[in-house]
């Protein structure tokens, strides 16, 4: 009875000696994709800068991890006569919608959600309100290749929460002229009421 036994156990003694042991770790598989180099969100600096890449890469992910979870935005003027009753109540979850519809729409990104001469203010205590950040956004369409841009001022608020900087509001104030022309565009407001209404 012993030696029926000892066989399998001899048998696998030596495949784990000439094979390695068995639970031996394996190297990690490589990521499939190129992974997105979001920033730790230590200040409202790189909170603002990760939504410039979630915009880039098309990345719903990254633009909800920067969001308070009491998000608000608050539309210019223009973009709220365009879409009437569209933005009442728009919080986390109405932008969620908006953000995820509007990546899912095949489009391509390209944006500067901070001009050049923009000063940053430190950030001090758990609030920090940037005035007047104007941003900048290139839209292409997948299918025929059409462009439509997006330039504005807003007033961004931040907040620290348990850790971690958020974007708690966003209101977009007045539409900014085109880089390449003197044509006034339309805010992000627009962009949103677009997809917030369907």
């Amino acid at each position: 009875m012993k030696i029926r036994f000892a066989w399998p156990m001899m048998i696998l003694t030596a495949l784990m000696f000439f094979s390695g042991c068995l639970f031996e770790p394996r190297d990690a598989e490589p990521p499939t994709g190129e992974p997105i180099p979001y920033l730790p969100r230590t200040d409202p600096k790189k909170v603002w800068e990760n939504l410039q890449l979630s915009l880039n890469y098309n990345d719903s992910f990254g633009w909800e991890e920067n969001l308070h979870v009491d998000f608000t935005y608050l539309p210019d003027s223009e973009a709220e006569l365009q879409f009437p009753g569209v933005f009442v109540g728009w919080d986390l979850a109405k932008e969620m919608s908006f953000i995820t519809n509007f990546y899912s729409s095949g489009v391509s990104n390209l944006s500067e959600m901070r001009d050049e001469d923009f000063i940053v203010p430190d950030p001090v205590g758990t609030e920090v309100v940037w005035e007047d950040v104007i941003y900048y956004l290139r839209v292409t369409n997948a299918s025929d290749g059409s462009e439509t841009r997006y330039r504005a001022t807003a007033k961004i608020t931040f907040r620290f929460e348990g850790n971690f900087w958020y974007v708690y509001s966003w209101e977009d104030l007045i539409g900014e002229s085109d880089p390449d022309n003197s044509n006034t565009l339309p805010t992000m407001g627009v962009l949103r009421g677009t997809f917030g209404s369907n």
